[in-house]
């Protein structure tokens, strides 16, 4: 189920800012299978930058052996208000917005309009409050409609015909993953298992790790109140050998941005922010170019309070010149007779 809501994900923001391991040819033979009318809903709902990690926190209300048709029809099944509240204020960060946006839900007219002002100021900006609101405006009634229909549809068009092999995949990984969580303290585990993220005990009380063969090679985050999911790379697609893990380190420091970064997290950890503005871009793009970094391993990153710093994993540039140096002579460029 995991793995479905990161197949919607990446299907979402591959090519905007993200490409996923899927490739570009699935990726548009998915969205021409949703077509128009749904493909605007999807657009609507993840404007907001909330719909992800909103239906995680549905799924880990409900039992674990319902499966996608069963965590569907959850979603149908709950009253529209609270869906709008789950799909926008689920998120820790979002979570002081609540109250502004019960009393939009509840107020009709003049007194509702004030109501949607005050949920516009009090929600992150950083969390798309544009599209946050514009949600807000609508009917709940048929945003419950529209998202069981995107759900519905995507599952039926799209994600049935690989849920088999996804499954067989992420149900290999779990056990290797379980065997991971036996041997290692749990902040080890995590920072293993994610990649390199390293989460602050005295903010997240519990964490989910979850694997999925569609958000190679990303590590996907749902923040709630007290829960941290993390829905990570299946082992067995993240690191397909030397070759690939060298692979993944060139496209990272192909970019001329991203060169930078490292260059500033050489002298010092950073925060998103913090990098943003010494790069004079936006806080989204940032995120963008350090998710790639993190996704080779060249970074990692230290949540200390509210805060996320990004650090430089020197090793990681050693281990891609020390694969390199492995790597066997094309048979193709030996002398004659060698």
């Amino acid at each position: 189920m995991y793995d479905f809501l990161a197949a919607l994900f990446a299907v979402s923001r591959h090519g905007r800012g993200l490409q996923f391991d899927v490739g570009d040819g699935w990726v548009q033979a998915a969205r021409r299978a949703l077509g128009r009318t749904l493909l605007q809903h999807l657009a609507d709902f993840a404007a907001g930058r909330a719909l992800f990690v909103s239906l995680v926190s549905l799924l880990e209300r409900q039992a674990r052996d319902r499966g996608v048709v069963g965590f569907i029809r959850q979603v149908e099944d709950l009253p529209a208000d609270e869906l709008v509240l789950v799909l926008l204020t689920s998120t820790r960060a979002a979570r002081p917005a609540r109250e502004a946006l019960r009393a939009v839900l509840a107020e009709r007219g003049r007194a509702r309009a004030a109501a949607l002002r005050r949920f516009a100021q009090v929600f992150p900006e950083e969390l798309g409050r544009v599209g946050a609101v514009r949600l807000a405006r609508r009917d709940p009634q048929v945003l419950r409609e529209q998202l069981v229909q995107l759900l519905t549809a995507f599952y039926e068009r799209v994600y049935a015909a690989h849920e088999a092999e996804a499954r067989r995949r992420v149900e290999r990984d779990v056990v290797t993953q379980r065997r991971l969580a036996e041997r290692l303290p749990p902040e080890a585990f995590v920072e293993e298992a994610t990649g390199g993220l390293v989460p602050d005990p005295t903010v997240v009380a519990e964490v989910v790790v979850a694997p999925s063969w569609f958000v190679r090679p990303y590590t996907l985050v749902a923040d709630h109140v007290g829960v941290r999911t993390y829905v990570v790379p299946t082992k067995e697609e993240a690191h397909r050998g030397e070759e690939e893990a060298v692979l993944r380190v060139a496209r990272a420091l192909s970019d001329e941005t991203r060169l930078r970064i490292l260059r500033m997290l050489a002298a010092r950890e950073m925060y998103a922010q913090q990098v943003a503005q010494a790069l004079g871009t936006s806080h989204v793009t940032a995120l963008h170019h350090l998710a790639a970094l993190r996704a080779a391993r060249l970074v990692r990153v230290v949540e200390r309070g509210p805060l996320r710093y990004y650090v430089l994993r020197r090793e990681a540039l050693e281990e891609a010149a020390a694969a390199l140096a492995r790597f066997p002579e094309p048979s193709s460029a030996r002398p004659e007779g060698v």
